[in-house]
């Protein structure tokens, strides 16, 4: 009897999206060099794992941004997800450079613990002070004495999936964990970009976000605003920089899709592996 001349060249690209579709991110993409095929049918994969990772099913992200002296003091913010900017446009036949370019956006706003200490007040007033507050976007005070450089942000982002009852989770992702310095120079130039008129569209370079890593897989779009009224000192030397002070609203929470894949594979398979546990996650 003959012996079969058949190979994996002469299966049919279904079979083999089925076979590579059981393996986690991390173990596919090293996939896509080991021929021009494969690299094509991982990308298509890959491709359609951005799209069901983007609709974040029973998953919220949740931002921790604080000095880190004020962490007990400085609550967390959920963060609304906004979209992915050319995720549809890239379609299934995008390589896997293009998608790596991908950032998810998202929207930081109060969660409903910062109101929880104020329940002893009627509820009417509680849901004025809500809408107030969901009104104006957060936003952290920075303040630097004279001949201070730069001021610190400890920055912390979960993708967390919601438990049965409210403040429960049933499974958690850590997607960054870092500190960021925020230079005098930095706030200086990203409050007079603020100021302008009008400003250009330069996407991930813009000058306005401040990266948590050197790879840029999440940053922080910020509105810088000075405060006027910092009293500057009776006596500093002509090289000393006074004393400022300035406030950086939350615009966005940037985080590159294929992270945002990795961190929402994590959740889930915490989810598989924990089974009827839940979470609780609470600032100390």
């Amino acid at each position: 009897m003959a012996r079969s001349q058949l190979s994996v060249d002469s299966l049919p690209n279904e079979i083999i999206i089925q076979v590579l579709s059981s393996f986690p991110t991390r173990s596919l993409l090293p996939l896509a060099a080991v021929c021009r095929r494969f690299y094509g049918l991982v990308g298509r994969v890959h491709y359609a794992r951005l799209v069901e990772a983007s609709k974040l099913q029973d998953h919220e992200m949740i931002l921790e941004c604080y000095h880190p002296s004020e962490k007990v003091s400085t609550p967390s913010l959920f963060c609304e997800y906004l979209g992915t900017d050319g995720l549809t446009e890239a379609g299934d036949v995008a390589n896997l450079g293009e998608l790596h370019g991908l950032y998810a956006r998202f929207r930081p706003f109060h969660g409903d613990e910062v109101y929880g200490p104020r329940s002893r007040w009627p509820a009417g007033m509680v849901s004025e002070e809500v809408d107030e507050l969901n009104a104006r976007p957060p936003s952290h005070e920075v303040y630097l004495d004279f001949g201070e450089l730069f001021s610190q942000l400890c920055t912390v982002t979960n993708l967390v999936k919601v438990g049965p009852r409210n403040g429960l989770f049933s499974s958690f992702a850590n997607v960054t964990d870092s500190v960021i310095r925020v230079w005098r120079d930095w706030l200086k130039q990203a409050a007079q970009a603020a100021g302008a008129q009008q400003r250009a569209n330069l996407g991930m370079d813009d000058p306005s976000i401040l990266w948590t890593d050197s790879s840029k897989t999440v940053g922080l779009r910020f509105r810088v605003v000075e405060d006027k009224c910092v009293p500057a000192p009776v006596l500093f030397g002509r090289d000393e920089e006074p004393s400022v002070s300035y406030s950086l609203e939350y615009q966005e929470l940037l985080v590159r899709a294929n992270w945002l894949l990795l961190s929402f594979e994590t959740s889930e398979a915490q989810q598989v592996s924990h089974a009827g546990k839940a979470v609780v996650i609470a600032s100390m």
